[in-house]
């Protein structure tokens, strides 16, 4: 992917993020070089430098890049369903969004999963300013229906990694990993199965 010349400095750096982000989902962040990122795009590495002095701040950009449209939209509409109190409409669409963002960002995920691996000094930073503020609100929903005496007395931050666990590990494996068991089970009867399974072990009989 050849970047022109004539762009401007915000497309070129675009471009250079979107490269960025394919390969080092494709090989880690220790596994291309400025030399290469360079060479994928059709320029210097004075160019690319013009624009991230280094690997790390390379990172950094894609982190707020990740912060995209998409994302703010999730988080938004997730804002919206927190303050009603059906249960079943909260997490159905919690579920769906979490589905549509593994088919919308698989790259920005598989990231994510090597800078793990590698055990980057960002990878703490990335993961918490893209999923803190879901968590949050999962978790404060689960515990205004706590109070409200319509969940058990469960732990709301467990209780909401716990659904979350369910509905990513079935995005990994049926998106990411394209596993034919998971593959099996369709969309939809995944999500009423998870909603069906996690209400009832929290709600109140």
């Amino acid at each position: 992917m050849a970047v022109s010349t004539r762009l401007s400095s915000q497309d070129r750096r675009s471009a250079i993020l979107s490269a960025a982000i394919r390969l080092f989902s494709e090989r880690g962040f220790r596994g291309v070089t400025t030399r290469e990122l360079a060479a994928a795009l059709g320029v210097s590495e004075p160019v690319l430098y013009q624009h991230f002095p280094s690997k790390k701040d390379l990172y950094t950009a894609i982190i707020e890049e990740s912060k995209d449209d998409h994302y703010l939209e999730a988080l938004e509409g997730l804002s919206r369903k927190a303050a009603g109190s059906d249960d079943e409409d909260f997490f159905t669409h919690l579920a769906h969004a979490m589905i549509r963002w593994h088919e919308l960002k698989p790259e920005l995920i598989r990231l994510k999963l090597f800078s793990n691996l590698e055990g980057h000094e960002l990878m703490e930073e990335f993961h918490d300013k893209q999923a803190r503020p879901f968590i949050e609100i999962i978790s404060g929903y689960i515990e205004r229906r706590v109070l409200e005496g319509a969940f058990q007395n469960v732990p709301p931050l467990g209780a909401a990694l716990a659904f979350c666990g369910m509905i990513g590990h079935y995005c990994q494996s049926t998106i990411l990993f394209r596993s034919s068991v998971c593959q099996s089970v369709g969309r939809q009867e995944m999500v009423n199965l998870s909603v069906q399974l996690f209400l009832n072990g929290i709600r109140k009989t």
